[in-house]
């Protein structure tokens, strides 16, 4: 048992609700954990020892969405400032946070939470693509409008055993969304840099065969992250390779499609529909077309919303904690070295 304290930075919200909890962990793998509050608000600086012990760091959920930026900056000049820093955890899924980039610039280890809210962000985006295909935005339009409106031939979508979804990403989002879509009879087609079979996929293809197959698909759905190779993947010229009948989600990066484009196509009925959740400015700007583009429905930045979530994201994370307290390799490893030697450039 190793008698020198370990440092780890997490929030205070984490100390209370998970502080015993962690320390006992520790001391039953034959570790002295140190558990070290990270300050609430920049410019606070901690003791002098305990800044030297700090070794790991959770930046957890609460900091992340709390609606407090000053939080999370202060958190991270704290393990910025830790000499001996080796592991950092972080609520997300995507490492493209600027707060998280001094990290990836130095040797520590970086795990996400990838995969935590998976479900309901699949479920919702499921939801959306079901109640396009079967003419939701229709009828609640004309409910609006008190109007008995009824579909007709030419405003009905083809049966769902008859439509094919292209799903950009197979991270655990991208293959739950291809699970569900399976479940209900859509030809499901998965795009990532790796072509091993994946469940509940018909066929999986690499990126440079997007445009191929854009031509043939009823739903594109961008549940990649954001990088150099993916921002604008979706850009006018490969809307244009869509079908006027097919829809577009965008669970993934607001970045990932050229908005203006999507805007465009959408209100000139050269796309059908259009499921958005997230965005390059948020909140959306209140001047964006988007706003009023035709059978198309926006979230905003919530459709991973959910009372479960708290739970899987703590799971997460002390999965991880204990990979590290027995020397195991971490689950949703980010870092950048590991990830090339995996041959893995993005978290697909």
């Amino acid at each position: 048992m190793s008698n020198e304290a370990v440092g780890l930075l997490i929030s205070q919200s984490v100390h209370d609700e998970l502080g015993e909890r962690l320390s006992a962990l520790a001391r039953a793998a034959g570790h002295v954990l140190r558990l070290v509050v990270a300050p609430a608000e920049p410019g606070r600086a901690l003791a002098a020892d305990e800044q030297a012990t700090i070794r790991l760091a959770y930046y957890s959920r609460d900091l992340l969405t709390g609606g407090n930026p000053a939080a999370g900056r202060a958190f991270f000049d704290a393990f910025d400032a830790a000499p001996r820093a080796e592991w950092l955890h972080v609520g997300s899924a995507g490492i493209d946070n600027p707060l998280y980039q001094p990290t990836l610039r130095r040797a520590v280890r970086l795990t996400t939470s990838s995969g935590g809210n998976a479900l309901p962000i699949a479920q919702t985006v499921v939801g959306a693509i079901l109640a396009q295909a079967r003419g939701f935005t229709h009828w609640l339009a004309a409910q609006g409008e008190r109007h008995w409106r009824p579909l007709t031939a030419a405003q009905m979508a083809r049966d769902l055993h008859e439509q094919t979804a292209i799903i950009v990403g197979l991270g655990p989002i991208g293959r739950e969304v291809g699970r569900l879509l399976k479940a209900v009879g859509l030809t499901t087609i998965g795009v990532r840099r790796g072509t091993a079979p994946v469940p509940h996929f018909d066929r999986i293809c690499r990126p440079d065969a997007l445009d191929e197959l854009l031509p043939a698909c009823d739903w594109l759905v961008l549940a990649c992250p954001l990088t150099p190779e993916t921002r604008h993947l979706l850009d006018a010229r490969r809307i244009g390779l869509l079908p006027a009948h097919a829809g577009v989600a965008n669970i993934g990066r607001g970045e990932l499609l050229d908005e203006a484009a999507l805007a465009a196509a959408l209100h000139q009925g050269r796309l059908r529909s259009a499921y958005l959740d997230v965005f390059a400015t948020e909140p959306l700007p209140a001047g964006s077309p988007l706003w009023n583009a035709p059978h198309t429905w926006l979230s905003p930045h919530n459709c991973g919303a959910s009372p479960g979530n708290a739970a899987r994201f703590t799971e997460i994370f002390l999965r991880n904690f204990m990979h590290w307290l027995n020397g195991e390799p971490f689950d949703n490893d980010a870092t950048p070295a590991t990830r090339r030697a995996d041959g893995d450039t993005r978290a697909t």
